[in-house]
C-alpha cells in the first residue's frame, strides 16, 4: 500500500513538473535605454530595419524534461522579448537559436512483490537564443 502511494506521488511529481519551462535571460547594455515596454509589442528581425539603434546584448534559455523543441524555442523566444522590453527596446535582432544538452534524468517505479522495477530515461536538452536589443525609429 505505502509503496503504491509512494508510486503514485513519484507520477504526479512528474505531471506537476512538465509543466514547468524554466527560462534564465540577461542583457548587457552597450547603448541607452528606454524607459520598459510591454513585451507583446517587442518584434523580431533577421535582417537590420533601416533606421535602429543598438541598446543591448541579449540571451535566453530554456529548458524542460517533458516539453517539445517547439516549446522551448517559444519560451526562450519570449524570454529574449522580456529582457528586451526591460531595456524599452521594441526589436531584436535575432543573432540565433540553438540547443544544448544539460545531462539526463530518470525515473525508476518498483514493482510490489518483484526485484525488476520500471525505469524511463530522457536526454534532458534545453534551447538558447541572442539577439540584440534594438529601438526601430520610422524614417
Amino acid at each position: 500500500m505505502i509503496l503504491r502511494r509512494l508510486s503514485l506521488l513519484v507520477v504526479f511529481a512528474v505531471i506537476v513538473l512538465a509543466g514547468c519551462t524554466l527560462t534564465r535571460g540577461s542583457s548587457v547594455v552597450i547603448g541607452t535605454p528606454r524607459p520598459p515596454v510591454d513585451p507583446a509589442t517587442v518584434k523580431l528581425y533577421t535582417e537590420l530595419p533601416a533606421h535602429y539603434v543598438k541598446i543591448a546584448l541579449l540571451s535566453a534559455d530554456s529548458r524542460n524534461d517533458f516539453a517539445s523543441q517547439q516549446n522551448l524555442t517559444n519560451a526562450a523566444i519570449d524570454r529574449l522579448k522580456r529582457e528586451a522590453a526591460k531595456v524599452g527596446a521594441n526589436g531584436i535582432l535575432l543573432n540565433g537559436i540553438g540547443n544544448y544538452q544539460i545531462g539526463s534524468s530518470g525515473v525508476i517505479v518498483a514493482n510490489p512483490g518483484s526485484p525488476i522495477g520500471t525505469a524511463v530515461m530522457s536526454t534532458r536538452t534545453g534551447k538558447e537564443a541572442t539577439g540584440i536589443a534594438i529601438y526601430v525609429s520610422e524614417p
